[in-house]
């Protein structure tokens, strides 16, 4: 690599609705406290990021994504989650030259980055699996909001990559476990999470009644992203269930049903953002206690189950294309950066 394109990064952003592309920059001058990194895999969200590769978000994005260029709705660089390895640290660091980590941060080939966020890989975790982190992490936010207990009846409404890693997670306690989905692929690939059935949604209600003896659900994730699912969840929840909605719908309103379902029963809605954690739960469980067990949750599920597609970092608008205009054909979406990193 010249020494001019040691000082350049590529980087993924999304210019104009359904307009992505590689915009070349100057890499900054690393800060006391940060660490610069060469990207080696990232993981696209089906779900944040396509709300806004379509132009269907506001500014409330801005709140809790500090690492995102660019100013909402567009030109923006907004994703987070690369794996990489350090090239520069501190000398008193944590981090040194040739560490492979976690960082929030958007698809570039090499970036500056504060340690705040970057994340140590716990032994025995695949760099391509760690590309993972930060959904196993909303995932596992959405089960301390709202724990599913020894013998609860859950329902997860959604099979992409954040509702299959609930439904990995909740396997752990749930005496039943229901997996809903509309596309019989992701239905096919959810197998490995061992659910005692894995419906459509519109068989979701009779087996939810004829595997809870009734009882309707304890627990149903709403993780779909669709916002006619939350109707669904309404409709499986028993009384004093918990529907807990991690999807994300952007601009789009979500209009339910609230009755009777929703008053006779007594059902809560409880609103889970990876962000933040339950009340009460703050102080003990901040967020790098919360990624470092992400992480390691990871290391018990297949995750080579829920990859369809992989792309070089040089055709990252195409991978958005994919997801975009086939999403029943697409899970987890790779991009895999070249050795060596740097501008070309």
């Amino acid at each position: 690599m010249s020494s001019d394109n040691a000082r350049r990064a590529s980087g993924l952003w999304v210019v104009a609705p359904r307009q992505a592309e590689l915009r070349e920059e100057p890499l900054p001058e690393r800060g006391s406290g940060e660490v610069t990194a060469r990207a080696l895999h990232s993981l696209v969200s089906a779900g944040s990021e396509m709300n806004v590769y379509r132009g269907e978000v506001s500014s409330e994005l801005e709140v809790g994504f500090p690492t995102r260029k660019g100013t909402f709705p567009f030109p923006i660089q907004f994703s987070y989650q690369v794996v990489a390895e350090v090239e520069a640290a501190d000398a008193d660091s944590a981090y040194a030259v040739g560490d492979v980590v976690f960082c929030q941060h958007p698809h570039q080939d090499r970036f500056v980055v504060a340690e705040d966020f970057v994340h140590p890989l716990p032994e025995g975790l695949d760099a391509r699996v760690a590309a993972f982190s930060n959904l196993a992490n909303v995932a596992l936010c959405g089960l301390l909001d709202v724990p599913v207990r020894l013998g609860d009846c859950c329902v997860v409404s959604g099979l992409g990559v954040i509702g299959t890693l609930v439904g990995h997670f909740a396997r752990r306690t749930a005496g039943t476990l229901i997996l809903v989905d509309p596309i019989e692929s992701r239905r096919q690939a959810a197998e490995p999470v061992g659910a005692d059935a894995v419906v459509a949604p519109a068989d979701a209600r009779e087996v939810v009644e004829a595997l809870s003896g009734g009882r309707g659900a304890d627990v149903c994730f709403e993780v779909s992203g669709a916002p006619p699912a939350l109707q669904t969840a309404l409709d499986v929840t028993g009384v004093e269930g918990t529907i807990t909605v991690l999807s994300y719908y952007g601009n789009r309103e979500a209009t339910v049903r609230l009755s009777p379902e929703f008053h006779l029963r007594r059902q809560r809605i409880v609103s889970s953002m990876v962000g933040l954690v339950g009340s009460g739960l703050q102080p003990r469980w901040d967020k790098r206690r919360r990624m470092q067990v992400a992480m390691r949750l990871l290391r018990t599920v297949d995750v080579d189950a829920m990859v369809t597609h992989e792309f070089d970092f040089a055709d990252a608008p195409r991978a958005y294309e994919l997801i975009d205009e086939h999403p029943n054909e697409t899970l987890g979406v790779l991009l895999n950066y070249p050795k060596g990193g740097g501008a070309t």
